[in-house]
Formats: structure tokens, sequence, C-alpha cells
């Protein structure tokens, strides 16, 4: 885990000791253990604009690495990365939790460290002497996958759990999922604590790139857009993001534990390995070639044809900001167990008004699609002539 410490950089290996980078050092300089700091902690975060840098999972006793307890907190006097003895002088501290096995995650949000266990919800918040922070449980049966698994905007977090998607908006909500069962029976128990929740703010989304079952790097993603309670998923894999803000797009890396590609400065003894860089949100092309874009809707029925078929006898397309041909399929299956059957796919120009078909089944599904260079859309409403039909 690494953070802020004004301009420089606090390092902290799972673990293992916290490390200082100092930027004004150059590049040339390689980060220094901290003085006095814990020798052995899980991850590390420095707190508001009180400034304390705040072990998780650290030593009870400082440079006694066999006193790591997994639940214990200790932070550093304020303003002081070096100082973590308390004394009446100082504000340095530490705090034992108690639900939960192990610290998981920690992030700041509005006035207080919000901090995850791998089953509870905890606040820590500054109250001043003697105690400098205090602790609030806000949630039980409700941790943490991993330590990146965690969102936070505009003073609500989002997180994913072993099993389920997590919301605290003041209160912990579990969130609503359609894609849960699509998620958690296919990711990798072993894997799922490298997780990383990332903010497309632009879009109001919350992304979670995790491993599927059998794969030990990160291979999809599923997505929350949390304006609209709408689900969506995808085989996109990133290990880290960053949100636009410093930029004006989103960057994102990619990790590849078998690749050789030259890297941009040499890396002296690194024979497979590499990480890429992506600018996310930017174009509509992957470097030149088509992005290939889609999406799928769930099947849908109209009620009043109860037993009956439904028949389709066209649709009109409603596309805003279209550049280039769209196809359009009509996916039908006579019951849910059953084999689909496609009608199309549809081209539609930007031109098209309508598009006459013969389709029918009991229940439907739409997908859209395109793969050609510079094509862009955006879907509106969709609207077609559906009416009851029989098997003839």
């Amino acid at each position: 885990s690494i953070d802020n410490w004004g301009e420089d950089a606090l390092c902290q290996f799972l673990n293992g000791s916290l490390y200082y980078w100092d930027t004004s050092a150059g590049t040339g300089t390689v980060a220094a253990v901290v003085s006095n700091a814990p020798t052995t902690s899980r991850f590390v975060l420095v707190s508001g604009t009180d400034r304390h840098v705040i072990c998780f999972g650290t030593e009870t006793t400082i440079a006694s690495a066999t006193t790591q307890d997994d639940m214990f907190i200790r932070w550093s006097d304020q303003e002081d990365h070096t100082d973590w003895t308390p004394t009446s002088t100082n504000t340095a501290g530490s705090q034992r939790l108690t639900d939960g096995s192990r610290l998981i995650s920690a992030v700041r949000s509005r006035g207080a460290v919000l901090i995850w266990s791998d089953t509870a919800l905890y606040q820590m918040q500054l109250i001043g002497a003697p105690f400098t922070f205090g602790f609030q449980q806000l949630g039980s049966a409700c941790g943490s996958c991993g330590l990146h698994a965690v969102a936070e905007s505009n003073g609500r977090s989002y997180w994913m759990g072993t099993d389920s998607f997590f919301v605290f908006d003041g209160s912990v909500q579990k969130i609503p999922c359609t894609v849960e069962d699509y998620v958690f029976k296919d990711i990798d128990e072993a894997s799922q604590k490298d997780t990383f929740a990332s903010l497309n703010s632009e879009f109001n989304e919350v992304i979670w790139f995790y491993p599927s079952n059998g794969s030990s790097t990160i291979d999809r993603c599923v997505t929350y857009n949390y304006q609209e309670n709408v689900w969506s998923i995808g085989s996109l894999p990133r290990t880290s993001w960053a949100d636009k803000g410093v930029y004006k797009f989103p960057y994102a890396t990619s990790y590849s534990p078998t690749d050789t590609t030259s890297t941009i400065s040499t890396i002296n003894g690194l024979t497979a390995g590499r990480t890429f860089m992506y600018a996310q949100e930017n174009g509509n092309n992957a470097e030149g070639s088509a992005l290939a874009s889609h999406i799928t809707s769930g099947d849908f029925v109209i009620p009043q044809s109860g037993e009956k078929l439904m028949s389709i006898k066209k649709f009109i397309p409603d596309f805003k900001n279209q550049n280039g041909d769209v196809n359009v399929e009509l996916n039908f299956k006579l019951y849910p167990a059953s084999t689909a059957v496609t009608q199309g796919p549809y081209t539609v120009s930007t031109t098209t008004t309508k598009v006459d078909t013969r389709a029918r089944g009991r229940q439907a599904s739409l997908k859209i699609s395109t793969s050609a260079v510079d094509a862009t859309w955006r879907y509106g409403t969709y609207r077609a002539d559906v009416q009851p039909d029989g098997m003839r």
C-alpha cells in the first residue's frame, strides 16, 4: 500500500516494513525504512487534515515482529512519521479492534477513516486529547474481500465482500445485484483478495476488476452505475486505476506475468512480467484499430401474451451520436431453458428509419454491436411492433 505524505510517498510492504521516499532526492535515491516505525504491518494510510500515519495489522510492541496482531492499529504523532511511541506530549497511540480475524482495508471518507476487517466495518474519527481517535463499529457481516476492493465517492463507500456488494452512506447496506450469481459463482477464491475497485466518476460508475475461477490474475470486471442502479459485466483486465482529476482521463494498468516486451527503461534481472498503462475513456479506437463494442439486454416478455408467443414485426432504431453502422440482433427462446434462436443481425445506418422483421418467441433479448473503426453510438429507447401470436 502507498499513500502520499505531502509531495513524498509512504510505502508499506504487506507484513513488512514502512518505507519513505523523498521526491526532492530524485529517482536515483531509493526509499528508506522509516525510523522508529513498526517493522511489521499489513497496510498503511495517512489520515485526513490531521496528518497521522496509521499502520494497520501491526505490532503491539514496536520493532518486535513476533507481536504482530492482524487486528491492531497504531498511529504516529501528528505531522511526524518517525514518532510512534505514545507520550504525554504527543498524539501517537494505538487501538485493537475486535470483530474479525484481520484488518483488510481502509479509506479516507468525510471527517473519518473507514476501516474494514474480514467481517465488519469500523469508523476511526479524530476526537482530540487524551485518546486522539475514537472508534465506532458501523456494521457486521460486511467485511471487504481485499485491500483495494473499496472505492469512495463523495462520502459514499462501495466495496466487494466475499459474496456480496455493499455501500455505506451513513448506514451499511447490501447493494441488490442482478449479476451476483455470475460474479461470485465464478470468482477465484484464492485470488479474490487481489480485486481492485475503481471509480469512473464521469459515468457514475464503480468498477471491480477480479480474477475468474481458475485464474491467478485479474481477467474480468463488474460495473455498478450508482446513479441508475444498473449492473454490467465484462472481460477487461486492469490491476490499478486512477480516476480523472489530476489528468483529463482515467489511467489504468494491466499486468501480464509472462510478457517479455521490452521495457521503457532497462530493468536488470527481469526476464518476464510486464505492466502496461492505458488512457481510459479516450477516443473510440484501440491504438488505431477498431474497438469492438456490444451490449445485450436481459430476456423480456409481454405479460398479456400469457402462454402464447409474441411476434415482433418491426422495430424503430433510436440511436444518438451515431457514427457508422450498428448491428442489431433479436434472440428468441420458446422456454427459459431453450437454446436461443437469433434473428439478424440487422444493419442500422444513420438514415435507417425502421427495420422489418418476422420474429417470434415466448421471450426475447436484444443485442447491439459494432466493430468498425471510429464507430460511436448511444442507445435510446427500444420501440417495436409487438403483439401476442400463436404457434403457427
